[in-house]
């Protein structure tokens, strides 16, 4: 209620729907009605606790270093963005129909895609003022073409992943169609680098997608961004940390893309899967030495017995980026 979130001229629309959609032709009254930011205000902390968790907002508020006006808004505009709203609905239409235990797992995954939007925008937008309609409307088109593109655009590691979520679906009982949708969710995440990337020299979004999806592969930012999210963190503190290099390793990434984009002869070096790891291994060739030596650090690593730790991925997250260093 203290924040501006109520006033965004976008949440007419949560206002409308609280009321039976018989009152739709009272709408200008409804702008002047003596609760409406009470309305507003009460149906978003109802949705942001029930898709996203009841401590949520205050953790989400303390790591992104945002007011409860840039949670709201990062929160609206990544639901809708990636039609997470959309996919929240179609699994509850499952009720009585797959397992429980399904059908929670679906709702599980939707709310952690969720929450690791919601701190994306919150951290990269939200908090620079942006408007929800404004976010919506500068990335959502892409989000649209990258679901469009569907698993084909991400690296092999991503790929695989990502159909193994599915088959863990299915076999919990969720129909394919829903289980493949909900699976497809995660790799989203880098929806609003791609549309910056592609934005930068008037790529198609799918180009550009490839782009810093092979990016990821070549280098070995996808699996080591894997790596650490499968870390848990024991405290604030850890978790927090763990958070941090993750977002490294996006812009990172992001960066290394850019580079080879700008070095590329046009989006027609993405246009497909050979021309797009031409143009990346044009890119290496003067690097070779040190990408060589990067890729060693993360395999030995890799094999190591013992498996992933906080001090193994910063020395990994350090070896790469020393690699975009010069021969």
């Amino acid at each position: 209620m203290a924040s501006k979130a109520p006033d965004d001229p976008y949440f007419e629309g949560v206002q409308k729907g609280y009321f039976p959609d018989e009152l739709a032709r009272f709408g200008a009254e409804m702008k002047t009605h003596r609760l409406r930011r009470e309305i507003i205000a009460t149906v978003l902390a109802n949705d942001i606790v029930d898709m996203a968790g009841p401590t949520f907002a205050p953790r989400l508020m303390a790591s992104a270093g945002v007011d409860a006006d840039g949670l709201v808004v990062a929160f609206e505009a990544a639901r809708r963005i990636f039609r997470l709203d959309e996919a929240w609905a179609a699994i509850g239409g499952l009720d009585l129909k797959i397992d429980a235990k399904a059908q929670l797992a679906l709702y599980g995954e939707v709310a952690s895609v969720l929450r690791g939007q919601t701190y994306w925008m919150a951290r990269s937008e939200a908090a620079a003022g942006a408007s929800v309609q404004a976010l919506i409307d500068r990335y959502r088109p892409a989000a649209d073409a990258l679901r469009e593109g569907g698993l084909a655009l991400l690296s092999d590691f991503e790929r695989a992943e990502a159909e193994a979520r599915a088959r863990r679906f299915v076999d919990a009982g969720a129909p394919e169609s829903c289980a493949r949708m909900v699976a497809a969710l995660r790799p989203m995440t880098a929806t609003a680098e791609i549309a910056d990337l592609a934005a930068l020299k008037s790529w198609p979004v799918e180009n550009a997608a490839r782009l810093f999806h092979q990016t990821g592969q070549a280098f070995g930012f996808d699996r080591l961004r894997a790596a650490a999210g499968a870390l848990r963190g024991g405290d604030a503190y850890e978790r927090a940390a763990l958070r941090g290099l993750i977002v490294e390793l996006f812009e990172e990434q992001a960066a290394r893309a850019r580079a080879i984009l700008q070095a590329a002869d046009g989006p027609q070096a993405a246009a497909d899967l050979d021309r797009t790891r031409a143009a990346i291994a044009r890119w290496i060739e003067p690097r070779k030495e040190a990408v060589e030596r990067a890729a060693r650090t993360l395999s030995e690593i890799e094999r190591s017995a013992d498996g992933w730790s906080f001090a193994k991925l910063t020395i990994a997250n350090a070896a790469l980026r020393a690699s975009s260093q010069l021969g």
